[in-house]
């Protein structure tokens, strides 16, 4: 399960181009990878607090849930919040009612198996200075044993460079969705912490951000007095001996993501190479994922039919 909030459009502080779009592209790379996603985009403080609320119904045992966070925060009290595009803080207990917790979105996806809070969080340009009201995150109490927080600022990053910050919190995340297709939540948290310029606090757990197949269903066992029917054929192997199950699951879904004009830039550079003879026909058939074993075999890849994301870049580039 994912939930992503973006605030863009506020109504009382600077406006931040582009953070919709991101949560959007977002949403897209964790579905490709299995999440259930919902984002709530350029939330109020009462749309923000219904979107939690639909969250904890949703993510009780579930195997992973992510709240990723897109907008301005402040801290006060112990407590770092997000807030709401129409959010006002005059004095430091408006981030109670007007703010969003960020560790009451940790408590509230504490009851998945893991999960992980990802702030990737800017600096609302006050007026004045709010007494009580500081930028950086603050945590006080103990987080859920399978939960962790992640922030793109900390005491290490001046004020004046938090949106700078976060802006490349969020292009790492995305970075990293789009080109490590055995990612998991700590690579994912380190990330949204601006790769150690941030903070992460709680306990991170190790687990793919890939969701894992479904098990084979299992024969029921043969009738009292009759023999048992032949056991199927054994599944395939993969498609080289090293890659794990769970990582070719990865690379296949993001196959399943490449548009036809893209395959065939890669049939047609394919065949420039001469690994391809079949026709430019946008199929990833037979031939086609015979030709890059070929070529991952000639450039000193793993030979796994499937395309990394560096390797699909090599083959398009250059090809109308």
């Amino acid at each position: 399960m994912a939930l992503i909030l973006a605030v863009e459009d506020y109504a009382n502080y600077r406006k931040l181009d582009g953070n919709v779009a991101r949560a959007n592209e977002l949403a897209e790379l964790l579905r490709a990878r299995g999440f259930d996603v919902a984002v709530a985009a350029n939330p109020a403080n009462a749309g923000a607090r219904a979107a939690l609320r639909d969250l904890s119904g949703k993510v009780a045992n579930s195997r992973l849930a992510l709240v990723l966070i897109l907008g301005h925060g402040a801290s006060g009290s112990g407590q770092t919040f997000f807030l709401p595009n129409n959010a006002t803080i005059e004095r430091s207990t408006d981030l109670l009612s007007r703010g969003v917790s960020i560790g009451n979105v940790a408590q509230i996806v504490s009851s998945a198996k893991a999960a992980g809070v990802c702030f990737m969080m800017s600096a609302p340009n006050f007026t004045k200075p709010v007494e009580g009201v500081d930028m950086r995150p603050q945590f006080q109490g103990e987080l859920g044993a399978s939960v962790a927080v992640a922030v793109s600022n900390s005491t290490k990053i001046p004020v004046s460079r938090m949106d700078a910050s976060a802006a490349q919190a969020i292009r790492d995340v995305i970075s990293l969705l789009q080109s490590t297709p055995n990612a998991d939540l700590k690579q994912l948290l380190s990330a949204c912490a601006a790769n150690q310029q941030g903070v992460i606090a709680g306990n991170v757990a190790d687990i793919s951000l890939v969701k894992p197949a479904p098990p084979k269903p299992q024969s029921p066992p043969p009738e009292a007095g009759k023999s048992a029917a032949p056991a199927p054929a054994p599944p395939p192997s993969p498609p080289a001996p090293g890659i794990s199950e769970e990582a070719l699951q990865a690379l296949q879904t993001l196959e399943g993501m490449l548009d036809p004009r893209q395959v065939r830039r890669v049939q047609t550079k394919l065949t420039t190479l001469g690994h391809y003879r079949g026709p430019i026909d946008a199929i990833v058939g037979p031939l086609t994922r015979e030709a890059i074993r070929d070529y991952q075999k000639k450039t000193g890849h793993q030979e796994t039919g499937y395309l990394t994301p560096a390797e699909l870049k090599a083959l398009v580039e250059g090809v109308p």
